[in-house]
């Protein structure tokens, strides 16, 4: 452990100099506000509970992280949320329309585009946090972690629907298809299960614009999968530039709604990790999702 620890400070250093747009001060204290975005769900009204987060965010808290934990309402059925997307950005703008919503034209669906959803995340985030100058971490379980990509790549570019700035310093991605998934060529009912096919040219998209996009100040990304992962492949999870990733081996049972809900601090996890530039390392004494989900939030060479 502490020899990885160091060999990462050594890293991070390296990186800070050769991976474009990173910064070169960071905050690393668990101080930040860290923002949740829930993945997919394509079955009856469209809504996730976001008491999901319980677990994590409890456990985060009691790891010392003070910041706020807000929650990101996207679907029309989504409770117990910190904050709607509906209330940011225009239901007009970048894939928008009444096709992206529900019948009353106010809030959002599975047949939404993941485009327009990651439109109003970014004016959330912008509008809460980044106008005020103040710095987010993000965590995207599945699809979720698309959208944050997806928002944090347009406002690198520059894109006229999009806010100016996004202070969003690290993001952790948790069973994100980031390489498309399976499950979508078959969950073919809805929009965004054909989205995150593997073929989908938003896949496609991604891939050749948002390989490791920046938000203001320098993002440090890590990518999190699992062999056990049913809905989205170990090679999907990880298949991004960001510099971090971390396969947890089949030993470790862990499936596509674990990742937030492995909270235990015992370092006894089997796992395959890559921090830029590689290779790949085996280590079969490492954290569990969640304390591994810590470390990466608060430090720029986890």
């Amino acid at each position: 452990m502490l020899a990885r620890a160091a060999a990462c400070v050594l890293a991070g250093a390296l990186l800070s100099l050769c991976i474009p747009g990173v910064a070169q001060a960071r905050t690393d204290n668990r101080s930040k506000p860290v923002v949740y975005v829930h993945g997919l769900d394509a079955f009856g009204t469209a809504g996730a509970d976001c008491n999901m987060w319980s677990n994590m965010k409890s456990k985060l808290a009691s790891w010392g992280w003070t910041g706020a934990a807000a929650t990101i309402r996207y679907y029309e059925g989504d409770t117990n949320c910190s904050y709607a997307v509906e209330h940011h950005g225009s239901h007009a703008r970048h894939w928008g329309g009444a096709g992206e919503h529900n019948s009353a034209g106010t809030s959002h669906t599975a047949n939404t585009q993941i485009e327009h959803l990651a439109y109003h995340l970014a004016w959330t985030i912008y509008d809460h946090f980044s106008v005020n100058g103040t710095y987010v971490d993000l965590v995207g379980h599945s699809m979720g972690g698309l959208i944050a990509r997806y928002a944090v790549a347009q406002v690198q570019r520059g894109h006229a629907d999009f806010p100016p700035a996004l202070r969003v310093e690290d993001v952790v991605t948790l069973g994100t298809p980031h390489g498309g998934s399976g499950w979508g060529d078959w969950c073919g009912w809805a929009d965004q299960c054909d989205q995150i096919a593997n073929d989908d040219y938003l896949m496609g998209w991604l891939r050749t614009n948002a390989s490791n996009p920046q938000g203001t100040g320098g993002t440090d990304w890590t990518a999190m999968g699992s062999y056990d992962d049913g809905l989205v492949s170990e090679g999907s999870a990880v298949d991004m530039g960001g510099a971090h990733k971390v396969n947890y081996l089949g030993s470790m049972n862990l499936g596509h709604s674990d990742y937030y809900n492995d909270t235990t601090d015992a370092r006894d996890a089997d796992v395959e990790y890559w921090d830029a530039p590689g290779p790949w390392y085996s280590w079969f004494s490492a954290p569990h999702a969640v304390r591994w989900s810590d470390f990466g939030l608060l430090y720029g060479s986890w």
